[in-house]
This record gives C-alpha cells, structure tokens and sequence, in this order.
C-alpha cells in the first residue's frame, strides 16, 4: 500500500520545521534529528511520497504510448512487484542525465539518458539495485542517522556519514546481484552497467564508493556462489 502524506502529516512537519529563504529565492527548511525521532515510519515513508510526488510533477514523463515507457514495461515484468508489502512504481523522465534512484515508499525513477545508455541486462541490474535500497531501508535508515535534513523546494538532502552511504551501496549490489540470479537474470549486468557509468549520483546519499571497487566486491561474491 502506497503511503501517501495527509495534510495533518503536513501541518505536523511544518510545526517542526524552521524555514529561511537563500539568495537564490529557495525556500529552506531544516528538520534536526531530535525532531526527526519524533517521526515514525510510517511518517518517513509518507515524506518520500510527497518527495516523489513533486519530482513527479516537475518532471517530463515519458507516456504509454513511448518506447520508452514499453521497454520499461518489458524489462520490470521478470522483477518483483512488491517489496517489503508495498507496491514498486516505475516512471521514465525525459532527461538526459544518465540516472536512477528510488524512495522508501516505492518509487523508482529512471532517466531516458540511461535507458538509451545501458542494454536491457544492465537497465535490470540498475532496477533490482534501486529495489534493494526500498528492500533493505535504506532511505528511512538515512533519516534515521542524520545529523539534520534539508528540505529544498521540495527536495529532501540526507547528509549521512561517507562509509555508512558507501556501505548501503555495497548492501544494494549484493542484494541486485542475489535478486538477479533468483530471476533468472544475468547477474553481469551489474558488472557492465557499473563501467559504462562514471557517475551513480543520488541527492540523498553524499558520496558513493569508486566503480571498481564496487566491481571487486561483485566479482567476489558472485565467484563465491
């Protein structure tokens, strides 16, 4: 079930919230991590809805009728539909840059620079990757360990420690690689999609560790299978 935030979620956050705006006309509000113990989960997973939801609105999504939207259709039919009890959501945005990322609630986004960048194995190994992060909690984790977050023009910024958002990119591709070998899925997609991209960037995590050691680490286990 799709979490969606209520107004009474909304009047709550904004109680917590305290807000200024930059040179830049952006509107900043910063919630610290004593406010954010006073979330649930629940509460957590309704911001990366309402987080999704705006990325959605300020978006250009590629329609039913797109080859992209159907090549998305075909490679997410052999992955699972739900994670964790909640259903998984994809979309393409028409943006050329070359990337993917997913919130706790469900949502997987995927950008037509990538799709036209990786072959469809690769586009499946960065789909289960994005399904391991919903999976293994990482996002809701994230708030968990911040120091504070900014909420920017509605994008939420989770400043967490570089070995703690390293390590769940090390959590996400042992998870991708497992999940690919159970669907009958060439697991070297991975391998392949991670030397094509110099760059994995999210707004939500701070650093990611280097492509190849990433690489080594898949290689590793995937020889030890």
């Amino acid at each position: 079930m799709k979490h969606i935030i209520s107004f009474l979620m909304l009047c709550f956050l904004f109680s917590l919230l305290a807000g200024c705006q930059n040179q830049k006309n952006e509107t900043t509000f910063i919630i610290t991590s004593e406010q954010i113990k006073q979330l649930s989960e629940q509460d957590l997973m309704a911001i990366g809805a309402q987080s999704c939801a705006q990325s959605d609105k300020r978006s250009v999504i590629a329609n039913e009728n797109s080859w992209l939207y159907k090549k998305l259709e075909m490679l997410t039919q052999t992955l699972p539909k739900q994670v964790n009890n909640i259903e998984v959501t994809y979309k393409v945005y028409l943006n050329t840059d070359p990337n993917a990322w997913s919130t706790g609630n469900g949502c997987i986004r995927i950008n037509s620079g990538l799709m036209k960048l990786l072959s469809d194995n690769e586009l499946q190994a960065v789909l289960a990757h994005e399904q391991a992060h919903i999976v293994l909690k990482h996002a809701i984790k994230s708030f968990r360990l911040a120091p504070y977050v900014e909420i920017v023009n509605d994008d939420i910024i989770v400043l967490i420690k570089e070995d703690i958002a390293q390590q769940y990119e090390f959590e996400a591709d042992h998870y991708a690689l497992d999940l690919l070998i159970r669907e009958n899925i060439n697991p070297m997609g991975l391998v392949t999609m991670l030397k094509k991209m110099p760059i994995h960037s999210t707004k939500k995590i701070t650093s990611h560790p280097s492509n190849t050691k990433r690489i080594d680490r898949i290689l590793d286990r995937l020889s030890s299978k």
